[in-house]
């Protein structure tokens, strides 16, 4: 029995040890993360940004998440001679919006509103692109310039402009869904504010860090399992409309 109650003893003294030494490195750690922590913020908003050099591409493709600032770029660009076409996606149909288009206000949906900016900034109607599919994110508007690139045959280069919180992932999905040979570049315009290296001192921008890691774990590890526009269109007509029809976007 001592020698049994010596070993019980022993045994609690080693496991009491082994618990100071988690608990020591657990603090040690956490002092770590807190001192380094800015550090750590800014290494996190950086991870979320990918400017690639500007040069001549085949297609210019502005995306809806940031219509203005992106639009405003692009028209920019094509006066410069970078491309000699704009693509946008076409925006999912919106019932609320086309409610209120019938009170009479004038009120432009993602893609029109680009189509609207591009025109009055210069470019011709002919060189912009609206690229079917009812987008309502950035993995509907990559399938989008998939299948158009794929459709086109003489695209052979992309610059993609978004929000600097999506480039890197819109990067990524690009160069793993456009036909191999096609050069992919991924900007954002002048007008965005995101700064990797203060970030976290705005709730909103906080949020949108925050949402763009859960869109990379939706892209990279559920398959896009947010993925599915055609499925939320709403209703084909218009209730306040008295023969039923929808309106149409209000002209640019």
């Amino acid at each position: 029995m001592g020698v049994a109650g010596t070993g019980s003893r022993a045994g609690e003294r080693t496991r009491a040890r082994r618990g100071r030494v988690l608990l020591a490195l657990l603090l040690v750690l956490l002092a770590a993360s807190w001192i380094g922590r800015r550090t750590i913020l800014v290494a996190m908003g950086r991870v979320l940004v990918a400017e690639d050099p500007l040069g001549p591409v085949d297609l210019l493709v502005v995306s809806n998440a940031a219509t203005r600032a992106d639009a405003l770029e692009a028209a920019q660009l094509y006066r410069q001679g970078m491309s000699p076409r704009v693509a946008v996606a076409e925006w999912r149909v919106d019932p609320a919006a086309d409610e209120i288009r019938c009170l009479g206000i004038p009120l432009l949906d993602p893609t029109a509103l680009s189509r609207a900016i591009l025109e009055r900034s210069g470019v011709p109607p002919t060189a912009i692109a609206v690229m079917p599919g009812q987008a309502e994110g950035t993995e509907d508007e990559i399938a989008a310039t998939e299948a158009y690139v794929r459709a086109s045959k003489d695209v052979r280069s992309v610059l993609f402009l978004g929000p600097r919180t999506h480039t890197a992932r819109v990067r990524w999905l690009l160069r793993r869904r456009l036909p191999p040979g096609v050069r992919v570049a991924v900007r954002s315009a002048p007008y965005d504010t995101f700064s990797p290296d203060d970030w976290w001192h705005s709730r909103d921008v906080s949020r949108e860090v925050m949402a763009e890691y859960l869109r990379w774990v939706n892209t990279t590890l559920l398959g896009d399992a947010w993925d599915g526009a055609s499925t939320r269109q709403g209703s084909a007509t218009c209730a306040c409309c008295p023969d039923g029809a929808r309106p149409s976007p209000a002209p640019s």
